[in-house]
């Protein structure tokens, strides 16, 4: 009689295979989320950065009042380039959500971005998301208690830096492709729920937590969804549809603004997140973590009027230091700004020369 020398606790039943598991781990998404907190390790590492990060991060669904997780959470401390204490005037936290597949999601792309100023990756802890901002006692033309509104990302001229200025591919709508029966359907409902809403509720339980104090830090959030499946973005060029193959998206996400936030504005609040290909990631943190460090010194030198929403500034487009309000001034804070201002930058936009023959079922390969 043969004995078994397998543990009862290592023994298959049921007719289960290790070939069996093996394809069921390769496709449950788990070996993806280890590879991208690998990789977000090792990119913080090359760029002398530490952080707190964690897979499966609990946050609270506020409308369903439901605990969910999300793939992976860093909380990534950032202190001015010139000072080596430990000191974290500054924060970057990254949201991650991951999906793989074999069919393509598939993204309806536009030729510019939703919005003209730049909003991504989102900054919070300030006193609002706009200063208001008055003019230089030596910029004569204006009369002392003028001020306007200027975002804070304008303010900080966030768009001199790559991972804030448009990139070259942006989409409104998110779709997955799916097989019913012998054809070919896309649905948009399972990217909502699976990406977009994980990655942006996840974002404002961190922002209904985060302290928001004077001593407090600033951050920057950045919701990303990494895939590891044909990226393939859709685009009306002289009547037609074109594919493209690409491997960084940003996406819009369009809601009502609050009252807080309003101020005259008719139009929704636009919110981005980005998707990125899991081939290119490692290139995507080298552009985010560099952009958002060179940034959070500008963040760091300008501390205090950022959490007062009050500042003086003159009229360049480029960055400049902002200065407390004068003693004398700040009576004409409570009269409010007298209109908003945008700074005017090229950002990227994604154009195909005219008369370019693509085949309307060929694929075009881009890359970044």
């Amino acid at each position: 009689m043969e004995q078994n020398d397998t543990p009862e606790y290592a023994q298959l039943k049921a007719g289960v295979t290790g070939s069996d598991l093996l394809e069921a781990v390769r496709r449950s998404g788990y070996p993806l989320q280890a590879a991208v907190a690998t990789k977000l390790q090792q990119a913080l590492s090359e760029n002398e950065m530490r952080g707190e990060m964690q897979e499966e991060w609990a946050y609270l669904d506020r409308e369903s009042g439901q605990v969910r997780a999300l793939d992976v959470f860093a909380d990534i401390p950032l202190s001015h380039s010139t000072d080596k204490s430990d000191r974290a005037h500054c924060r970057l936290n990254v949201l991650i959500e991951c999906k793989q597949g074999e069919l393509p999601y598939v993204f309806f792309l536009r030729k510019d971005a939703p919005q003209n100023s730049v909003s991504f990756p989102e900054i919070i802890g300030t006193a609002s998301p706009d200063m208001q901002i008055f003019a230089t006692v030596e910029h004569e033309e204006m009369p002392p208690d003028f001020s306007y509104l200027l975002s804070v990302h304008d303010a900080l001229a966030c768009h001199e830096f790559e991972i804030f200025d448009n990139p070259p591919f942006h989409a409104i709508s998110l779709t997955k492709a799916a097989r019913r029966g012998s054809k070919l359907e896309l649905t948009g409902e399972d990217a909502y729920r699976s990406i977009t809403l994980p990655l942006l509720k996840s974002a404002d339980h961190l922002t209904s937590i985060a302290p928001t104090g004077d001593r407090d830090p600033i951050r920057f959030l950045t919701p990303l969804d990494v895939i590891d499946a044909p990226m393939i973005g859709t685009l009306q060029h002289e009547g037609k549809n074109i594919f493209l193959a690409i491997p960084w998206v940003r996406m819009s996400y369009l809601e009502p603004f609050n009252e807080r936030q309003s101020w005259n504005r008719t139009s929704s609040r636009v919110r981005y997140f980005d998707v990125v290909h899991s081939s290119r990631l490692s290139k995507y943190l080298e552009i985010l973590l560099g952009g958002v460090k060179a940034c959070a010194d500008r963040v760091i030198e300008n501390h205090s009027v950022l959490k007062s929403g009050v500042a003086v500034m003159g009229p360049e487009e480029r960055y400049v230091r902002m200065r407390e309000l004068e003693e004398d001034r700040r009576k004409y804070i409570p009269e409010g700004p007298m209109g908003r201002v945008s700074k005017l930058y090229g950002g990227r936009q994604l154009g195909l020369q005219k008369g370019v023959e693509i085949d309307e079922d060929s694929i075009a390969v881009l890359d970044w």
